[in-house]
């Protein structure tokens, strides 16, 4: 199994000419209930001439946004079984998922990111690679709201009616829950229907956080996509599987005054998905850090 930083740049190792790359002319599913076949297909193809297909498959059963479903496992987890799911409905070897996670950055507590990860997996080659991507472009909201509050400004942050809303009821059961509104009768009944029930009197209502109800972001799937595109297409150089990239990094850059390390990215470690093999290459900055980053120069 590999994986790499988010926004790690692409792995410098050997790569496949295309027409002898393996995945060429094979095929992957894509589980998806939420239109992200275009935001995929094109860089699997691209970039190592994979053909991928979307497959139904009820993708909801493992975690929503919303929390009427919780997820149970970790993003990672989450985003194979969805791709094992469609490889199980496909008959298939191979097959691809994505999962996103979005939320403050830790230590950003204001800011609102959405990372966004892209696995494959490959039953043949027993291997599992994914890639991810960050972006603090999403568009979100969240209030509670009467039916007689105006909340045009409110949907004008959130890009409705291009960003899709949920309404629920604010205080007690998160039933009834009306999800993929993109229209302003539709959202106005549904915010009566959910005050009616809830004890406070107010209905709750948030932005459709699924991809292809919010088009803020989809960019950021498709760049996930593309890394991990990227990725498959740099072979091992021992044992030619896709995948190759980088798997950690090290820290400990000495301090270019007391030679102490300090805790910089010092080199980057390459990795095959498959084979023990692997590789280091030094960062530019390795030679020294500035004393004034080092805590025994600089305090």
């Amino acid at each position: 199994m590999s994986t790499s930083p988010a926004n790690a740049g692409p792995a410098p190792g050997p790569r496949s000419p295309r027409d002898r790359h393996p995945y060429v002319a094979s095929t992957a599913v894509l589980a998806t209930m939420h239109d992200k076949l275009p935001l995929i297909a094109p860089a699997m193809a691209a970039a190592v001439g994979l053909d991928v297909r979307d497959v139904h498959v009820d993708t909801d059963q493992l975690g929503t946004f919303t929390g009427d479903v919780a997820r149970r496992g970790t993003p990672w987890e989450t985003a194979v079984a969805k791709a094992r799911m469609g490889m199980n409905a496909a008959g298939i070897s191979l097959g691809l998922a994505s999962e996103g996670s979005i939320g403050p950055p830790p230590g950003l507590a204001f800011v609102i990111a959405a990372r966004e990860l892209v696995v494959l997996v490959d039953n043949e080659r027993g291997i599992i690679v994914g890639e991810t991507a960050i972006g603090y472009d999403i568009i979100t909201i969240a209030s509670d709201i009467t039916p007689d509050d105006d909340i045009e400004s409110l949907l004008q942050r959130g890009g409705f009616p291009e960003h899709g809303m949920i309404v629920r009821p604010a205080a007690g059961p998160l039933a009834p829950m009306h999800k993929g509104i993109h229209d302003r009768s539709s959202l106005d009944e549904a915010i009566r229907t959910c005050a009616v029930v809830s004890p406070n009197g107010r209905a709750h209502v948030e932005t459709d956080l699924r991809a292809h109800h919010c088009p803020s972001r989809r960019p950021i799937i498709a760049a996930a996509a593309d890394r991990l595109a990227q990725r498959l297409a740099a072979c091992c150089p021992t044992c030619a599987s896709p995948g190759w990239g980088i798997v950690r990094v090290e820290l400990g850059v000495p301090c270019q005054h007391c030679r102490r390390p300090v805790q910089l990215p010092n080199a980057d470690v390459y990795g095959c998905a498959a084979c023990t093999f692997e590789q280091t290459l030094s960062r530019p900055e390795s030679d020294g850090a500035d004393p004034g980053r080092c805590e025994w120069c600089n305090p």
